[in-house]
């Protein structure tokens, strides 16, 4: 092992790890797992995205595989790495759980790890057929939806319930990460509509299909009752703390999901109920006009977010911590909707707009991933996160 290699891993093993090598020995004081963030996994949303962003601009981007690959076995890494700590963390400290998850900032958090799940297996869904056999894809992919749904209901439930129950609740605690719940469940019927079709004429098709439907109800509600809520909030007062600002960003994601969901669901929604070609093809026609619709104010959005932040930071710096990982997976989920929205209507327009995006996208994960490592390097990013 070179001697840079060797010093990085031990230095990276003594300020991250160091919690687990002294679990034997003194667990119960392990600060590492007491403070850690319930957003580190919005760093493996952010990671994984890179994988469908690719995909959907292939034609366009050279060794393409290889990336990909890089970002699907990256984000896998990265998630195997938070999903310790986070579940010990359950188990160990529980009343530093409960705290978080009925913080108005915090607890909109905990959702980032069942998204993870649907994120990665909708990553895994384009990489995997390269080198995992055809016959155990779908139950993986299954497996990983099922678990992801599973987690997001409970999270959305336990923190609505919260917030409804916080006597205390002030206006100044809202912010855009709020919508972090009802984002996570408009990603369910991305992937579910994909098993519906996997698994079409069977009881898991039709169940898949319908759950997918459900979970596009209830989220699209509450993605406009909590958007226009915070949109007030931002309107009468102060914008929040420099160290939030990334989570304006966070608007872009669910009209672009949006966007994505209601085209790639149309399938095989028209095959359960046996629609005709003519009907298919009115649906095609409107959900591809609606689908332009929904992407158009992601588009206006993230043209907002980009003078707001530089509004902001021209006032004040905003210091990099882990709400940073806003940043990255909103503007992958906008390229993503910009490809699948051309694939429906090819129009250079949006090709081109989301060809800049990617490019944008790209730089910025990395620059966001170099940060983070040197916030595990120097530890900063390991101290009790702030809130």
């Amino acid at each position: 092992m070179p001697p840079w290699f060797k010093g990085f891993f031990l230095r990276f093993l003594c300020n991250y790890a160091g919690g687990y090598l002294t679990l034997e020995l003194h667990m119960q004081n392990s600060s590492l797992i007491r403070t850690f963030a319930p957003g580190w996994f919005a760093s493996v949303m952010g990671t994984a995205v890179a994988v469908i962003a690719l995909q959907v601009f292939r034609s366009y981007i050279p060794f393409v595989d290889a990336l990909q690959m890089f970002f699907l076995v990256l984000a896998f890494l990265m998630f195997v790495v938070a999903l310790v700590p986070w579940t010990l963390r359950w188990f160990l400290f529980p009343e530093a759980v409960a705290a978080d998850l009925k913080h108005p900032v915090s607890g909109a958090f905990f959702p980032t790890m069942p998204i993870s799940l649907l994120v990665g297996g909708i990553a895994l869904e384009k990489v995997g057929p390269r080198f995992l056999p055809e016959a155990i894809l779908p139950p993986i992919l299954q497996g990983l939806w099922l678990v992801g749904a599973a987690g997001i209901l409970i999270f959305a439930i336990i923190i609505l319930n919260n917030f409804f129950n916080h006597p205390e609740m002030k206006w100044e605690t809202a912010t855009l990460g709020w919508l972090i719940p009802p984002v996570s469940a408009l990603l369910v019927p991305v992937l579910g509509s994909s098993l519906a079709a996997a698994f079409a004429g069977t009881f898991w098709g039709e169940f898949n299909l319908i759950v997918s439907l459900t979970f596009l109800g209830f989220s699209g509600l509450l993605f406009i009752f909590v958007m226009a809520m915070v949109f007030t909030r931002y309107i009468f007062h102060p914008l929040p703390p420099a160290h939030l600002a990334p989570t304006l960003w966070i608007g872009l994601a669910p009209t672009s999901i949006l966007a994505i969901g209601l085209i790639r669901i149309l399938p095989p929604l028209g095959k359960f109920l046996a629609a005709g070609e003519s009907a298919l093809q009115t649906l095609s026609v409107l959900t591809g006009g609606l689908g332009v619709a929904l992407w158009g104010f992601a588009f206006f959005w993230l043209i907002l977010t980009l003078a707001v932040t530089f509004s902001i930071h021209s006032k004040t710096a905003i210091p990099f911590v882990l709400s940073w990982w806003a940043f990255v997976f909103p503007t992958g989920a906008f390229v993503v909707a910009s490809g699948v929205v051309f694939q429906a209507v090819p129009s250079n327009l949006i090709l081109w707009t989301g060809l800049a995006a990617l490019i944008g996208y790209l730089l910025l994960w990395g620059w966001v991933f170099l940060l983070t490592l040197r916030g595990l390097w120097n530890g900063s990013l390991l101290q009790p996160h702030g809130k």
